[in-house]
């Protein structure tokens, strides 16, 4: 794989195989990373230390970071960052596989989500000040993983902001101290631009957080939407959504389109979670 830095001056490449194989989980035989200047068209340094570079990101300075996924069967992978001159400057090892990782334009800041993993480094999103050596932040990403990463810094070159970037729903940032700043933008677009899943998962946080009316309205279209952009053909998706379709009736007080929607839940899956709340709609209704 290939990696150009923003001002395109340089790539690196990074092979996950010990030259024999076509790399993948093994127990030796490390893996290629090698710098490119390309204006110079020319091979500054190669390294061979690394066991499974798997992925890379490089700045325009040259200076760069390799996800090292490592031998074996282990949860865990190392982001390493080694200047134009080839020397590492500073490794973190985490007890989690690596999914991502990302370097700012002037290789300071380098960022890195894990994947889950029974250990403290499972999910996290961590920023590096690769300058100090050390984590800026560390914190559960509010918004899951994301797919890209984009860095604003002041006219001195510390941190203000983290971009996350999900294919779909938007930019959305953290503070240079970790914290979430884009709670309501974040929803918003997961209730109306994401896929089925994301709105049905994002419908029911926003009911449990705050079951108004307004809310009611919202997570109602939003099922609506769901079923029609493809949760309808799934049965676990679909019981999902009449779930959610009949929480917001009940919260707007239509107990009869609630309880219509719950039955349709429980005809796809029994185990929706709605039967309780289907027996005292009906004993409700019957009382009327």
């Amino acid at each position: 794989q290939a990696h150009r830095s923003p001002n395109n001056r340089w790539i690196v490449g990074c092979n996950d195989s010990d030259g024999v194989g076509r790399g993948g989980h093994r127990e030796a035989g490390n893996g290629r990373v090698i710098l490119v200047d390309y204006s110079a068209d020319k091979v500054i340094h190669e390294q061979i230390c690394f066991a499974r570079p798997m992925d890379a990101a490089v700045s325009n300075t040259g200076g760069y970071i390799v996800q090292d996924g490592g031998f074996g069967s282990t949860l865990q992978g190392d982001v390493v960052a080694i200047g134009v001159d080839g020397n590492e400057r500073y490794r973190r090892r985490y007890g989690a596989n690596v999914y991502n990782i990302g370097l700012s334009p002037c290789g300071r800041y380098a960022a890195v989500q894990t994947a889950n993993a029974p250990s403290d480094d499972g999910n996290l999103l961590e920023v590096l000040d690769l300058d100090r050596g050390a984590a800026l932040f560390s914190v559960q990403p509010s918004t899951g993983w994301a797919d890209k990463y984009s860095f604003e810094v002041d006219s001195e070159g510390r941190l203000t902001t983290l971009g996350v970037e999900h294919n779909g729903l938007g930019r959305f940032t953290y503070s240079a101290s970790g914290e979430f700043q884009d709670v309501q933008e974040f929803q918003a677009a997961q209730l109306e631009k994401g896929d089925y899943a994301t709105k049905l998962m994002a419908a029911r946080d926003l009911l449990k957080a705050a079951a108004t009316p307004d809310n009611a309205r919202k997570t109602l279209s939003t099922a609506d939407s769901a079923l029609a952009g493809g949760a309808k053909d799934r049965p676990d998706w679909s019981s999902i959504a009449h779930r959610v379709r009949g929480e917001s009736y009940e919260v707007l007080g239509q107990l009869s389109e609630a309880l219509a929607a719950y039955e349709i839940a429980l005809s796809l899956n029994p185990k929706v979670g709605v039967q309780k709340r289907a027996v005292s709609l009906r004993k409700q209704i019957g009382a009327r």
